[in-house]
């Protein structure tokens, strides 16, 4: 009898087990997915998306120490959908060391943007650079954010951006 009772622990600790490590997989490819929304979102000004994204609460500090809110972030992506576009040639950004951690109902999510502003003639002061292509600066910031999980609906509560230093 006694073998029997453990054995029938042992199988529901197995399938609590394996239920967490699902659900745990199952957060990590949501806080992908709200981290590819999140970036292209942003690059076109979409305050919709965003709107869903940002907790009401939630709070960013960037690269330069100032505080932005969500009604900012969200002005801010109003402001840029309303601009015509014209043919582009930067910035260009790639974020890549993307590591996520969940903690219960808490995900953290650390990685690196890299930025290359690309100065096209018009931009310069002088004489041209003696190659024929323009020059490219290169900015890079490490990143945290911080989601939270209400009920089965995830939300970004909180980035912190910092500059890394040019060496």
């Amino acid at each position: 009898m006694t073998r029997k009772i453990g054995a029938a622990l042992m199988c529901a600790v197995l399938s609590l087990m394996a239920c967490y490590a699902q659900n745990r997989g199952s957060d990590d490819v949501t806080i992908k997915k709200l981290e590819s929304e999140l970036e292209a979102a942003l690059g076109k000004g979409d305050a919709k998306t965003l709107d869903g994204i940002l907790s009401d609460d939630y709070i960013q500090i960037d690269a330069q120490g100032s505080l932005r809110k969500k009604a900012d972030v969200i002005g801010q992506a109003r402001s840029i959908s309303g601009v015509q576009r014209g043919v582009s040639v930067g910035p260009e950004k790639k974020v890549d060391e993307l590591a996520i951690s969940i903690h219960g109902d808490s995900a953290l999510v650390v990685g690196r943007v890299t930025t290359r502003y690309q100065f096209m003639e018009y931009q310069r002061v002088g004489p041209p650079p003696a190659q024929s292509q323009a020059p490219v600066a290169i900015d890079q910031e490490r990143f945290i954010r911080v989601y939270s999980k209400v009920g089965t609906r995830w939300q970004l509560i909180s980035w912190q951006t910092t500059a890394i230093a040019k060496r």
